[in-house]
C-alpha cells in the first residue's frame, strides 16, 4: 500500500482527504487491508488494536500530518475544564464527564455509558476519532 499524498499545509486538507488518509495510516499500522477499514470501524473490538498500536497511529499521524498529538493534550480534551476528581470520582466517570466525552465523540456516544472508567476511554475510539483529532487540528482546535 502506497502512503496517502500529503500537503505541506494541513489547512490545504478537506474532511474527505483526512479521512481516507487516517483510513489509509490505520490500515497500514494494523495491517488490516484498507477495505476493511471504516471510519466507523471501532479500533479495538473491530479491528484488534492494542494500546501499542494507538502509539504507533498516534505517530504515523504526526509524522504524516505534521501535527502533534500528547498524550495529555488528550487526556485535557477528554476532561474539559473539569478537574480529574470532577471528571472521574472515585475512579469511575461522572455524568458530567459523560457528557463531555460524547460531545468529543459524538461517533462512540451509544457506547458511553455510567459505570465507565478512565483507563477503558481508548476502547471507544473509532477511525473517525483519529480523523477529527486530525481535523481539529486543522481548524486550530487543540485535540
Amino acid at each position: 500500500m502506497t502512503e496517502p499524498a500529503l500537503a505541506t499545509d494541513l489547512g490545504g486538507y478537506s474532511n474527505a482527504d483526512i479521512h481516507e488518509a487516517v483510513r489509509a495510516i490505520v490500515a497500514e499500522s494494523l495491517g488490516c487491508p484498507l477495505d476493511g477499514v471504516t471510519l466507523d470501524s471501532v479500533l479495538m473490538a473491530e479491528l484488534g488494536a492494542e494500546s501499542l498500536d494507538f502509539l504507533d497511529i498516534v505517530f504515523r499521524l504526526e509524522r504524516d500530518f505534521k501535527i502533534e498529538i500528547t498524550r495529555g493534550e488528550m487526556e485535557r480534551a477528554s476532561r474539559g475544564d473539569m478537574t480529574p476528581e470532577e471528571f472521574a470520582p472515585r475512579g469511575v466517570i461522572s455524568e458530567a464527564g459523560l457528557a463531555r466525552l460524547r460531545e468529543l465523540m459524538p461517533e462512540a456516544a451509544d457506547r458511553i455509558q455510567p459505570g465507565l472508567r478512565p483507563s477503558t476511554i481508548l476502547t471507544l475510539f473509532s477511525v473517525r476519532t483519529f480523523a477529527n483529532m486530525v481535523i481539529g487540528k486543522r481548524d486550530g482546535r487543540t485535540v
